[in-house]
Protein backbone atom coordinates (compact mmCIF):
# COMPACT_ATOMS: atom_id res chain seq x y z
CA UNK A 1 0.00 0.00 0.00
CA UNK A 2 1.00 3.71 -0.69
CA UNK A 3 1.06 5.02 2.76
CA UNK A 4 1.66 8.70 1.73
CA UNK A 5 -1.16 8.42 -0.57
CA UNK A 6 -3.56 6.77 2.08
CA UNK A 7 -3.08 9.25 4.68
CA UNK A 8 -3.65 11.99 1.78
CA UNK A 9 -6.94 10.90 1.09
CA UNK A 10 -7.82 10.20 5.03
CA UNK A 11 -6.96 14.14 5.20
CA UNK A 12 -8.61 15.21 1.85
CA UNK A 13 -11.82 13.22 3.45
CA UNK A 14 -11.49 13.81 7.55
CA UNK A 15 -12.01 16.82 9.75
CA UNK A 16 -11.43 19.99 7.28
CA UNK A 17 -14.24 21.97 8.03
CA UNK A 18 -12.39 21.89 11.76
CA UNK A 19 -8.99 23.09 9.51
CA UNK A 20 -7.75 26.32 10.17
CA UNK A 21 -6.45 26.03 7.17
CA UNK A 22 -9.73 25.84 5.43
CA UNK A 23 -10.26 28.93 3.99
CA UNK A 24 -7.33 29.37 2.33
CA UNK A 25 -7.12 26.08 0.87
CA UNK A 26 -11.37 26.72 -0.24
CA UNK A 27 -9.72 30.26 -1.78
CA UNK A 28 -6.50 28.40 -3.87
CA UNK A 29 -9.49 25.75 -5.02
CA UNK A 30 -11.59 28.43 -6.02
CA UNK A 31 -9.05 30.23 -8.04
CA UNK A 32 -8.03 27.32 -9.49
CA UNK A 33 -11.33 26.70 -10.73
CA UNK A 34 -11.74 30.23 -12.26
CA UNK A 35 -8.57 30.62 -14.16
CA UNK A 36 -8.98 27.39 -15.90
CA UNK A 37 -12.23 28.08 -16.49
CA UNK A 38 -11.08 31.47 -18.04
CA UNK A 39 -8.20 29.22 -19.89
CA UNK A 40 -10.39 26.56 -21.29
CA UNK A 41 -13.44 29.50 -22.37
CA UNK A 42 -9.99 31.31 -24.19
CA UNK A 43 -9.66 28.40 -25.97
CA UNK A 44 -13.00 27.28 -26.89
CA UNK A 45 -13.31 30.93 -28.44
CA UNK A 46 -9.96 30.80 -30.38
CA UNK A 47 -10.20 27.46 -31.84
CA UNK A 48 -13.79 28.75 -32.74
CA UNK A 49 -12.46 31.22 -34.57
CA UNK A 50 -10.33 29.44 -36.18
CA UNK A 51 -12.73 27.09 -37.16
CA UNK A 52 -15.13 29.28 -38.47
CA UNK A 53 -12.72 31.63 -40.45
CA UNK A 54 -11.58 28.53 -42.28
CA UNK A 55 -14.80 26.96 -43.13
CA UNK A 56 -15.68 30.29 -44.56
CA UNK A 57 -12.41 30.93 -46.54
CA UNK A 58 -13.00 27.40 -47.46
CA UNK A 59 -16.39 28.29 -49.38
CA UNK A 60 -15.12 30.99 -50.67
CA UNK A 61 -11.92 29.37 -52.32
CA UNK A 62 -10.64 26.28 -51.47
CA UNK A 63 -7.88 24.41 -49.00
CA UNK A 64 -5.39 25.21 -52.24
CA UNK A 65 -5.56 26.60 -55.66
CA UNK A 66 -3.81 25.70 -58.73
CA UNK A 67 -3.56 29.35 -60.72
CA UNK A 68 -0.86 30.39 -63.00
CA UNK A 69 2.44 32.27 -62.32
CA UNK A 70 2.22 35.07 -63.19
CA UNK A 71 5.63 37.28 -61.65
CA UNK A 72 4.50 40.49 -59.31
CA UNK A 73 0.95 38.59 -59.29
CA UNK A 74 -1.38 37.53 -56.61
CA UNK A 75 -2.43 34.83 -58.29
CA UNK A 76 -5.50 35.95 -60.44
CA UNK A 77 -5.26 36.24 -64.81
CA UNK A 78 -3.79 33.87 -66.99
CA UNK A 79 -5.74 30.79 -67.91
CA UNK A 80 -4.86 26.81 -66.91
CA UNK A 81 -4.48 24.31 -69.93
CA UNK A 82 -6.29 20.73 -69.85
CA UNK A 83 -7.62 21.08 -66.76
CA UNK A 84 -9.30 18.07 -67.16
CA UNK A 85 -6.62 16.08 -67.25
CA UNK A 86 -4.97 17.97 -64.27
CA UNK A 87 -8.21 17.46 -62.13
CA UNK A 88 -8.20 13.60 -62.91
CA UNK A 89 -4.65 13.31 -61.58
CA UNK A 90 -5.44 15.63 -58.32
CA UNK A 91 -8.50 13.40 -57.88
CA UNK A 92 -6.21 10.68 -57.02
CA UNK A 93 -3.74 12.36 -54.37
CA UNK A 94 -4.77 11.00 -50.96
CA UNK A 95 -6.27 13.24 -48.35
CA UNK A 96 -8.21 15.36 -51.18
CA UNK A 97 -12.14 15.47 -51.05
CA UNK A 98 -13.11 17.46 -53.85
CA UNK A 99 -11.24 19.42 -57.33
CA UNK A 100 -12.68 21.68 -60.05
CA UNK A 101 -11.82 24.17 -61.98
CA UNK A 102 -13.41 27.60 -62.07
CA UNK A 103 -13.49 30.82 -63.82
CA UNK A 104 -12.89 34.35 -62.35
CA UNK A 105 -13.45 37.52 -63.89
CA UNK A 106 -13.67 41.43 -63.01
CA UNK A 107 -17.15 42.95 -63.55
CA UNK A 108 -19.20 46.37 -62.71
CA UNK A 109 -22.68 45.65 -61.74
CA UNK A 110 -24.85 48.61 -62.76
CA UNK A 111 -28.47 48.41 -61.76
CA UNK A 112 -31.19 51.16 -62.60
CA UNK A 113 -29.75 52.97 -58.91
CA UNK A 114 -25.69 52.22 -58.25
CA UNK A 115 -23.01 50.88 -59.33
CA UNK A 116 -20.86 48.59 -57.40
CA UNK A 117 -17.36 46.27 -58.61
CA UNK A 118 -17.54 42.70 -58.21
CA UNK A 119 -15.75 39.28 -58.91
CA UNK A 120 -17.72 36.75 -61.14
CA UNK A 121 -16.92 33.38 -60.32
CA UNK A 122 -17.86 30.93 -63.01
CA UNK A 123 -19.12 27.70 -61.53
CA UNK A 124 -20.70 24.43 -63.24
CA UNK A 125 -23.64 22.15 -62.39
CA UNK A 126 -21.02 19.81 -60.44
CA UNK A 127 -19.50 22.59 -58.42
CA UNK A 128 -20.80 21.87 -54.42
CA UNK A 129 -23.08 24.96 -53.15
CA UNK A 130 -23.79 23.78 -49.74
CA UNK A 131 -22.06 26.63 -48.25
CA UNK A 132 -23.94 28.89 -50.42
CA UNK A 133 -27.12 27.45 -49.59
CA UNK A 134 -26.26 27.02 -46.03
CA UNK A 135 -26.02 30.72 -46.22
CA UNK A 136 -29.11 31.55 -48.12
CA UNK A 137 -30.92 34.37 -46.64
CA UNK A 138 -33.81 34.83 -50.06
CA UNK A 139 -34.66 33.11 -53.09
CA UNK A 140 -32.77 30.02 -54.76
CA UNK A 141 -29.94 28.81 -56.18
CA UNK A 142 -29.04 29.54 -59.58
CA UNK A 143 -29.45 26.11 -61.57
CA UNK A 144 -25.97 26.27 -63.40
CA UNK A 145 -27.39 22.86 -65.25
CA UNK A 146 -29.16 24.08 -68.24
CA UNK A 147 -28.29 23.18 -71.85
CA UNK A 148 -28.27 26.56 -72.23
CA UNK A 149 -25.95 29.22 -70.48
CA UNK A 150 -28.02 30.05 -67.30
CA UNK A 151 -28.35 34.24 -66.63
CA UNK A 152 -29.22 33.37 -62.82
CA UNK A 153 -26.90 34.69 -60.41
CA UNK A 154 -26.06 34.69 -56.42
CA UNK A 155 -25.17 37.32 -55.27
CA UNK A 156 -24.77 38.80 -50.94
CA UNK A 157 -27.14 40.93 -49.00
CA UNK A 158 -24.35 43.49 -48.95
CA UNK A 159 -24.21 43.72 -52.96
CA UNK A 160 -28.34 44.16 -52.94
CA UNK A 161 -28.48 46.52 -50.74
CA UNK A 162 -25.99 48.85 -52.36
CA UNK A 163 -27.22 47.72 -55.69
CA UNK A 164 -30.63 48.50 -54.15
CA UNK A 165 -31.88 45.24 -56.34
CA UNK A 166 -33.91 42.08 -54.80
CA UNK A 167 -34.61 38.28 -56.18
CA UNK A 168 -36.04 38.54 -59.76
CA UNK A 169 -33.96 42.23 -59.98
CA UNK A 170 -31.87 42.90 -63.28
CA UNK A 171 -28.38 43.72 -63.01
CA UNK A 172 -26.13 44.76 -66.13
CA UNK A 173 -22.67 43.74 -65.55
CA UNK A 174 -20.06 45.60 -67.85
CA UNK A 175 -16.74 43.64 -68.17
CA UNK A 176 -13.60 46.12 -69.26
CA UNK A 177 -11.77 44.34 -71.93
CA UNK A 178 -11.52 45.07 -75.71
CA UNK A 179 -13.79 45.25 -77.59
CA UNK A 180 -16.46 46.10 -73.99
CA UNK A 181 -18.69 43.69 -73.57
CA UNK A 182 -22.03 43.61 -71.17
CA UNK A 183 -24.55 41.28 -69.84
CA UNK A 184 -27.56 41.34 -68.30
CA UNK A 185 -28.38 38.56 -65.12
CA UNK A 186 -31.40 37.97 -62.77
CA UNK A 187 -30.70 37.66 -59.41
CA UNK A 188 -32.39 33.87 -58.19
CA UNK A 189 -31.01 34.45 -54.84
CA UNK A 190 -29.23 36.42 -52.21
CA UNK A 191 -27.17 34.76 -49.34
CA UNK A 192 -25.02 36.27 -46.13
CA UNK A 193 -22.02 34.83 -44.48
CA UNK A 194 -20.83 38.00 -42.74
CA UNK A 195 -17.40 37.60 -44.16
CA UNK A 196 -17.91 40.88 -45.50
CA UNK A 197 -14.37 41.09 -47.37
CA UNK A 198 -15.89 38.15 -49.62
CA UNK A 199 -19.65 39.26 -49.02
CA UNK A 200 -19.08 42.86 -50.69
CA UNK A 201 -17.81 41.28 -53.91
CA UNK A 202 -18.18 37.28 -54.64
CA UNK A 203 -21.07 36.38 -57.20
CA UNK A 204 -21.48 32.96 -58.37
CA UNK A 205 -22.15 33.00 -62.35
CA UNK A 206 -22.48 30.13 -65.29
CA UNK A 207 -18.88 29.75 -65.86
CA UNK A 208 -20.15 29.54 -69.22
CA UNK A 209 -20.69 33.21 -69.97
CA UNK A 210 -17.06 33.74 -68.63
CA UNK A 211 -15.71 31.43 -71.21
CA UNK A 212 -17.17 32.64 -73.88
CA UNK A 213 -15.87 36.66 -72.80
CA UNK A 214 -12.82 35.10 -72.38
CA UNK A 215 -13.11 33.16 -76.11
CA UNK A 216 -11.69 30.21 -74.03
CA UNK A 217 -12.16 26.69 -75.02
CA UNK A 218 -12.98 23.48 -72.99
CA UNK A 219 -10.44 22.69 -70.60
CA UNK A 220 -9.16 26.17 -70.10
CA UNK A 221 -10.45 27.91 -66.74
CA UNK A 222 -8.88 30.44 -64.01
CA UNK A 223 -7.30 27.96 -61.86
CA UNK A 224 -7.76 24.50 -60.37
CA UNK A 225 -9.84 24.35 -57.04
CA UNK A 226 -8.30 21.57 -54.37
CA UNK A 227 -10.51 20.65 -51.36
CA UNK A 228 -9.31 18.72 -48.45
CA UNK A 229 -10.68 16.27 -46.31
CA UNK A 230 -8.07 17.72 -43.14
CA UNK A 231 -7.57 21.02 -43.26
CA UNK A 232 -4.62 20.71 -40.66
CA UNK A 233 -3.16 18.32 -43.51
CA UNK A 234 -2.83 21.84 -46.63
CA UNK A 235 0.67 21.93 -46.39
CA UNK A 236 1.43 18.31 -46.65
CA UNK A 237 -0.65 18.07 -49.84
CA UNK A 238 0.34 21.08 -51.07
CA UNK A 239 3.72 19.54 -51.14
CA UNK A 240 2.09 16.82 -53.22
CA UNK A 241 0.06 18.68 -55.87
CA UNK A 242 3.23 21.27 -56.37
CA UNK A 243 5.33 18.05 -57.24
CA UNK A 244 2.62 16.80 -59.83
CA UNK A 245 2.17 20.55 -61.51
CA UNK A 246 5.73 20.74 -61.62
CA UNK A 247 5.74 17.16 -63.34
CA UNK A 248 2.98 17.98 -65.77
CA UNK A 249 5.30 21.04 -66.58
CA UNK A 250 3.08 23.69 -66.27
CA UNK A 251 4.04 26.91 -65.30
CA UNK A 252 1.41 26.91 -62.49
CA UNK A 253 1.63 27.78 -58.85
CA UNK A 254 -0.39 26.35 -55.90
CA UNK A 255 -1.62 28.91 -53.09
CA UNK A 256 -3.25 27.89 -49.76
CA UNK A 257 -5.97 29.61 -47.96
CA UNK A 258 -3.37 31.67 -45.73
CA UNK A 259 -1.30 32.74 -49.37
CA UNK A 260 -5.05 34.21 -50.56
CA UNK A 261 -5.55 35.76 -47.41
CA UNK A 262 -2.35 36.53 -45.20
CA UNK A 263 -3.74 39.48 -43.00
CA UNK A 264 -6.87 37.04 -41.51
CA UNK A 265 -4.13 35.00 -40.66
CA UNK A 266 -2.12 37.24 -38.83
CA UNK A 267 -4.85 38.47 -37.67
CA UNK A 268 -5.47 34.85 -36.13
CA UNK A 269 -1.48 34.10 -34.88
CA UNK A 270 -2.26 37.80 -33.14
CA UNK A 271 -4.68 36.01 -31.47
CA UNK A 272 -2.63 32.89 -30.89
CA UNK A 273 0.07 34.88 -29.04
CA UNK A 274 -2.93 36.63 -27.19
CA UNK A 275 -4.03 33.09 -25.46
CA UNK A 276 -0.38 32.04 -25.16
CA UNK A 277 0.36 35.07 -22.90
CA UNK A 278 -3.49 34.51 -21.01
CA UNK A 279 -2.55 30.97 -20.30
CA UNK A 280 0.88 31.47 -18.95
CA UNK A 281 -0.09 34.93 -16.46
CA UNK A 282 -3.22 32.69 -15.26
CA UNK A 283 -1.25 29.70 -14.46
CA UNK A 284 1.44 31.48 -12.79
CA UNK A 285 -1.35 33.22 -10.81
CA UNK A 286 -2.83 29.91 -9.86
CA UNK A 287 0.42 28.00 -9.19
CA UNK A 288 1.88 30.91 -6.92
CA UNK A 289 -2.16 31.27 -5.04
CA UNK A 290 -1.63 27.16 -4.29
CA UNK A 291 2.01 27.58 -2.85
CA UNK A 292 0.57 30.32 -0.71
CA UNK A 293 -2.21 27.69 0.20
CA UNK A 294 0.22 24.76 0.56
CA UNK A 295 2.28 27.08 2.93
CA UNK A 296 -0.32 27.54 5.07
CA UNK A 297 -1.62 23.91 4.96
CA UNK A 298 1.63 22.76 6.39
CA UNK A 299 1.47 25.04 9.06
CA UNK A 300 -1.71 24.16 10.20
CA UNK A 301 -0.49 20.53 9.99
CA UNK A 302 2.67 21.00 12.03
CA UNK A 303 1.78 18.86 14.74
CA UNK A 304 0.85 16.11 12.63
CA UNK A 305 4.48 16.49 10.45
CA UNK A 306 6.25 16.32 14.19
CA UNK A 307 4.29 13.32 15.21
CA UNK A 308 5.04 11.11 11.65
CA UNK A 309 8.77 12.49 11.91
CA UNK A 310 8.92 10.92 15.36
CA UNK A 311 7.66 7.97 14.19
CA UNK A 312 10.44 7.50 11.57
CA UNK A 313 8.80 9.31 8.55
CA UNK A 314 11.49 10.90 6.23
CA UNK A 315 11.30 14.13 4.66
CA UNK A 316 10.99 13.27 1.34
CA UNK A 317 8.11 10.79 2.24
CA UNK A 318 6.36 13.96 4.04
CA UNK A 319 6.95 16.21 0.89
CA UNK A 320 5.32 13.07 -1.18
CA UNK A 321 2.45 13.52 1.35
CA UNK A 322 1.43 16.84 1.08
CA UNK A 323 2.18 17.04 -2.69
CA UNK A 324 -0.59 14.11 -2.93
CA UNK A 325 -2.72 16.14 -0.84
CA UNK A 326 -2.20 19.50 -3.02
CA UNK A 327 -2.79 17.35 -6.37
CA UNK A 328 -5.74 16.42 -4.97
CA UNK A 329 -7.29 19.66 -4.41
CA UNK A 330 -5.74 20.78 -7.20
CA UNK A 331 -8.17 18.21 -9.19
CA UNK A 332 -10.95 19.28 -7.15
CA UNK A 333 -10.76 22.49 -8.73
CA UNK A 334 -9.79 21.53 -12.32
CA UNK A 335 -12.87 19.90 -11.72
CA UNK A 336 -15.35 22.81 -11.19
CA UNK A 337 -13.70 24.91 -13.38
CA UNK A 338 -13.59 21.88 -16.05
CA UNK A 339 -17.84 21.73 -15.47
CA UNK A 340 -17.94 26.23 -15.23
CA UNK A 341 -16.21 25.87 -18.81
CA UNK A 342 -18.45 23.71 -20.63
CA UNK A 343 -21.60 25.27 -19.35
CA UNK A 344 -20.41 28.46 -20.13
CA UNK A 345 -19.38 27.90 -23.33
CA UNK A 346 -22.35 25.54 -24.36
CA UNK A 347 -25.04 28.56 -23.25
CA UNK A 348 -23.07 30.36 -26.08
CA UNK A 349 -22.87 27.63 -28.72
CA UNK A 350 -26.67 26.70 -28.32
CA UNK A 351 -28.00 30.49 -27.13
CA UNK A 352 -25.35 32.68 -29.25
CA UNK A 353 -25.60 35.07 -25.83
CA UNK A 354 -22.51 37.24 -26.86
CA UNK A 355 -22.93 39.02 -30.23
CA UNK A 356 -19.70 40.68 -32.64
CA UNK A 357 -19.70 42.97 -35.10
CA UNK A 358 -19.06 41.23 -38.56
CA UNK A 359 -17.25 43.92 -39.74
CA UNK A 360 -14.42 43.61 -37.51
CA UNK A 361 -14.57 39.51 -36.79
CA UNK A 362 -16.18 38.39 -40.03
CA UNK A 363 -19.18 37.01 -37.80
CA UNK A 364 -22.20 38.01 -35.74
CA UNK A 365 -21.03 35.92 -32.69
CA UNK A 366 -19.10 34.54 -30.68
CA UNK A 367 -17.96 30.96 -32.02
CA UNK A 368 -17.36 27.99 -29.75
CA UNK A 369 -15.24 24.93 -30.73
CA UNK A 370 -14.88 21.93 -27.89
CA UNK A 371 -11.82 20.26 -29.09
CA UNK A 372 -11.23 17.12 -26.46
CA UNK A 373 -7.53 16.84 -27.55
CA UNK A 374 -6.98 20.66 -26.34
CA UNK A 375 -9.11 19.93 -23.21
CA UNK A 376 -7.22 17.20 -22.33
CA UNK A 377 -3.54 18.94 -23.26
CA UNK A 378 -4.70 22.15 -20.64
CA UNK A 379 -5.75 19.77 -18.35
CA UNK A 380 -2.50 18.25 -18.17
CA UNK A 381 -0.29 20.83 -18.39
CA UNK A 382 -2.05 23.03 -15.54
CA UNK A 383 -1.94 20.35 -13.21
CA UNK A 384 1.64 19.50 -14.07
CA UNK A 385 3.10 22.77 -13.88
CA UNK A 386 1.07 23.48 -10.26
CA UNK A 387 2.50 20.74 -8.85
CA UNK A 388 5.88 21.07 -9.85
CA UNK A 389 5.64 24.91 -8.80
CA UNK A 390 5.05 23.05 -5.66
CA UNK A 391 8.21 21.15 -5.14
CA UNK A 392 9.99 23.81 -3.51
CA UNK A 393 7.41 25.03 -0.65
CA UNK A 394 7.29 21.44 0.47
CA UNK A 395 11.21 21.50 1.11
CA UNK A 396 10.06 23.59 4.46
CA UNK A 397 9.07 20.35 5.70
CA UNK A 398 12.61 19.40 6.31
CA UNK A 399 13.40 21.88 8.33
CA UNK A 400 10.41 21.30 10.98
CA UNK A 401 11.81 19.86 14.46
CA UNK A 402 9.76 16.97 15.52
CA UNK A 403 10.01 17.96 19.38
CA UNK A 404 8.87 22.08 18.72
CA UNK A 405 6.48 20.60 16.34
CA UNK A 406 4.50 18.33 18.66
CA UNK A 407 4.38 21.63 21.17
CA UNK A 408 3.29 23.29 18.41
CA UNK A 409 -0.44 25.08 18.84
Amino acid sequence: MNLEWYIARRLLKGDATKSASVPIVKIAIVGIALGLCVMLLSLFIITGFKHEITDKLSGFTAHLNVVPFIPGSTGEGGVVREADSLVCVLKRVEGVKNVYGYIEKPAIFKSQEEIHGVVLRGMDAGYDVAFFRQNLKEGDMPDFSSERASNEILISSSVADMLEVGVGGRITAHFVQEPPRARVFTVAGIYDTGFKEYDDVMVLVDERHLAKLNDWGPGEVSGVAVELEDVNRVSEIGGEVEDIVYDMSGNYEVRTLADVAPQIFDWLALLNMNVWVILILIVTVAGFNMVSGLLILILDKTSLIGILKALGYKNVSLRKLFLYISAGLIVKGMVWGNVLAFVLAGVQAVFHVIHLDPVTYYMDTVPVNFSVGYVILLNLGVITVTVLMLIVPTMLISKISPVKAIKFE
